[in-house]
């Protein structure tokens, strides 16, 4: 271990806090409705990786940005690339805050905001660790580029871009997932279904849920007619579901609020789904209903019930090295013309993505709906015994002291677009996973270890 890095990083701490804070407090979430000439997913997206790159330059590391569809940082002028994968776009910040989300605020020694910990924080660690190699002095004979993505949580079109402009590192890591290391993730599977309708159907007026396709939701409305206040209370108590809705009167009919728990959808069983949550109280209501809408939400809230494993639905798979497949039911949308559900699925590394789709694609068909394919990525997997890991390994276990063990997440990261790179970071073994989940936050303590991990790590990569 080189206990200068460890020095430099203490010795500015403070600055790297501060900078943290910046970066944080800048909402950074995908706008289509400020796109415009190098910000192609909007200015917020725009002005964090402008800031970013700006305080990369004050540290006298080489930048550049890409269009504002990415940018990086680079240590080193020689040798091959070492890639330090990062992501500067957040998820929209629902729920209910102890702070407000982009203010950045420090209570009781954890940094709260969107993005503390995905992957801002992170990627702000990332910087000084190059920045304290940089001033150490230490000899090193390969590049480190701290590549900064703007589009991770939605298409990773920023990514993609930076790979058709840029050379493919050697190899890397991202700080975006969990210690020790990940060097496995499960294939992604986002689509819709839809069905379209005449008119405006007579018991369900409007539903509507949903802020991401990679995030559990945790809100859902709908006004429905027919049926009074007192019977979908009622209705309510039978599913012993009181504490999850609130109702109430409207003009249009009975209001009705399904409130869930919010999360990452990698883990939709550590949330609630509100969506779901909905789609049974609607079935029992209208459990006798035939038309095309009544009979759609009956089916989906059949097959999908409460569950996050797809079992009820036929896909569940299950392998040794990533375990069983997940789903989200993200989005749902019904207006007077179309109803749109919107899923996320993830499936295990040696399953068949394919056959999947291909069972998807026959539910719709029950459904008398649409099936559109939104987004596939396939699953990825690196091999153990590659040098860069053992190197990884040997670091997280120089600097913690715990058995540097190879895991596998549902999580997606920039990984699996880029050959050879495997998640290191940034949450420890036991640690809760906060990814877009209300009141998300860093503890400080951890921003300054995990950036003094980053710091060896990327070291023992490029010496």
């Amino acid at each position: 271990m080189e206990n200068v890095l460890n020095e430099i990083v203490d010795k500015s701490f403070a600055e790297l806090v501060k900078d943290t804070q910046d970066i944080i407090s800048i909402k950074s979430v995908l706008d289509d409705s400020t796109i415009q000439k190098g910000a192609p997913f909007g200015l917020g997206i725009a002005q964090v990786l402008d800031t970013m790159l700006i305080k990369a330059k004050d540290m006298g590391l080489t930048t550049k940005n890409l269009e504002g569809y990415a940018g990086y940082a680079q240590l080193g002028k020689e040798g091959e690339q070492v890639a330090i994968l990062a992501h500067l776009d957040v998820v929209p910040a629902a729920g209910a805050w102890v702070v407000p989300p982009y203010s950045a605020q420090i209570v009781d020694g954890k940094l709260y905001g969107r993005g503390s910990g995905d992957d801002k924080g992170p990627a702000v660690a990332c910087l000084y660790a190059l920045k304290a190699i940089k001033e150490s002095g230490l000899p090193i004979s390969k590049r480190a580029r701290l590549i900064l993505g703007t589009d991770e949580e939605s298409f990773s079109r920023g990514i993609e871009y930076y790979l058709k402009k840029e050379e493919a590192p050697a190899c890397g890591f991202s700080p975006d997932a969990e210690f020790p290391i990940i060097h496995a993730e499960k294939g992604l599977i986002h689509f819709l279904y839809s069905l379209k309708m005449e008119k405006t159907e007579a018991n369900i007026i409007s539903l509507e849920g949903g802020t991401r396709i990679n995030v559990v939701p945790d809100l859902t409305t709908a006004i429905v007619a027919e049926v009074t206040e007192e019977d979908v209370v009622a209705q309510i108590r039978s599913l012993g579901l009181g504490k999850h809705f609130k109702v109430e009167t409207d003009l249009k009919g009975v209001k009705i609020t399904s409130m869930g728990i919010t999360g990452h959808a990698s883990l939709p069983e550590k949330g609630w789904n509100a969506i779901q949550n909905m789609l049974q109280l609607l079935a029992a209501l209208f459990s006798k209903a035939n038309t095309p809408l009544s009979k759609f939400i009956n089916y989906l809230a059949k097959h999908l019930k409460m569950e996050t494993n797809g079992a009820s639905l036929g896909i569940y798979c299950h392998d040794e090295i990533s375990g069983g497949l997940t789903i989200n039911t993200a989005m749902i949308n019904v207006d007077a013309n179309k109803a749109t559900v919107k899923f996320d699925i993830r499936y295990p590394v040696a399953c068949d993505g394919e056959e999947i789709l291909e069972k998807l694609k026959a539910l719709a068909e029950k459904l008398e709906a649409d099936f559109e394919l939104i987004q596939h990525k396939k699953p990825l997997y690196v091999e153990r015994d590659c040098p860069f890991i053992k190197i990884l390994q040997e670091t997280y276990k120089e600097c913690t002291g715990q058995e540097p063990k190879l895991l596998a997440i549902g999580g997606g990261t920039y990984c699996r677009s880029v050959q050879n790179t495997v998640s290191f970071g940034p949450v420890f073994p036991g640690q809760q996973e906060l990814a877009h989940q209300c009141n998300e936050y860093i503890a400080l303590e951890d921003l300054r270890r995990i950036t003094k991990i980053y710091a060896q790590a990327i070291y023992n990569l490029i010496r």
